[in-house]
């Protein structure tokens, strides 16, 4: 299908576009959070302006190499889990095989919109080693369930301990539907691992029994069904699959300490609670279909969360910079240094795109 066929909704004008304004309405938002004190008397830009400076210029940068180790330990657990995901397909080395894919998607997923990245992860990967696309697509999907358990279980650990008088009623019930969330992904994805042929023919059957699925339609989804459940086969394994949890909770954790460290550089005390409630929403917030970079989604997460905690407002928004450009700088930088390392053409990711 040619750019022109297709609905305007799927040009990469539309998701662009989209993204823009998300992003510009996040960071509007943000800056009428910090035009308002807590007591409702109103600022000019120039103070909220003139306060962000000056808590970078009070800010402990001690911080920064110990943020930076979080982040490279969080990129090696990071092919640690892909390897292990990957191990049914073949053997292969972390660093030299599977590192240079993986920092090049994420380089991507903070240049491009609409987590494109993911799909240059794939075809990287796929055309260093010759696996079939749609294998190295659900290791990566795999992934993708993987980090949703390990954030939901922090977002409802730190709703949880905190304070519960500093919340509404409403955040402790929210606690408990993520914890609902956690316990039937996993049910279900136990199930589907023990059971995977009755439940295929289930959904086949349920499929062929809805007018509005098309057959072609229904193929499709059946086709990815079976794909998915040949990618499970690292999970049949009691040593990869304990593996793949141990690994997938110690990088969120290690993200949660970087988000916590920022805080903490700016004077903003916290408990570690609060830090893992931000790490949840802000690791939720970025799934939406914003710019390249996630600007503004990040900015509005650390504020909607830290907010309710009483932190100045101005100081939250200068340590959510710090956080996030303390990962995009260097991440973007080696992305693209692997990327053109590898004899990669911007042509080639844009034609692997649009199919």
């Amino acid at each position: 299908m040619s750019t022109r066929d297709k609905p305007f909704y799927k040009t990469k004008w539309f998701n662009f576009s989209l993204g823009i304004i998300i992003t510009l309405g996040c960071l509007w938002w943000a800056f009428q959070q910090m035009l308002i004190d807590d007591d409702g008397t109103k600022k000019s830009a120039a103070e909220v302006f003139a306060k962000i400076s000056a808590a970078f210029c009070k800010a402990d940068y001690r911080s920064l190499p110990v943020m930076w180790a979080c982040l490279a330990a969080f990129y090696w657990l990071k092919v640690i889990r892909w390897k292990m995901l990957l191990e049914p397909l073949g053997k292969f080395r972390p660093m030299r095989e599977l590192f240079p894919a993986t920092i090049i998607g994420f380089a991507f997923n903070n240049v491009l919109p609409a987590h494109l990245g993911e799909f240059v992860r794939v075809f990287v990967f796929s055309r260093q080693t010759g696996l079939p696309r749609t294998a190295v697509l659900t290791s990566i999907v795999l992934e993708r369930v993987f980090d949703v358990i390990a954030i939901l279980t922090f977002l409802a650990l730190g709703l949880f301990l905190v304070d519960r008088a500093e919340l509404d009623p409403i955040y402790v019930q929210t606690a408990w539907v993520l914890a609902g969330c956690v316990c039937t992904g996993l049910i279900g994805a136990a199930v589907y691992l023990i059971w995977t042929k009755p439940v295929l023919a289930m959904a086949d059957k349920v499929l062929t029994l809805l007018p509005f699925v098309p057959e072609g339609l229904r193929g499709k989804i059946m086709g990815i069904l079976e794909t998915a459940a040949g990618g499970l086969e690292s999970l049949r394994s009691p040593r990869l699959l304990s593996g793949i949890l141990a690994t997938s909770f110690v990088q969120w954790m290690l993200n949660g300490l970087t988000i916590h460290l920022a805080l903490w550089a700016f004077g903003i005390d916290v408990p570690l609670a609060v830090s893992a409630i931000v790490l949840g929403v802000t690791a939720i917030g970025v799934t939406v279909p914003a710019s390249p970079g996630y600007f503004g989604i990040i900015q509005g997460c650390f504020l909607l969360v830290l907010n309710l905690f009483g932190a100045d407002r101005e100081v939250v928004f200068a340590a959510s910079i710090y956080y996030h450009m303390l990962q995009w700088v260097p991440v973007t930088m080696i992305g693209m240094l692997f990327f053109s390392r590898a004899g990669l053409k911007i042509a080639d990711i844009q034609e692997e795109a649009a199919e």
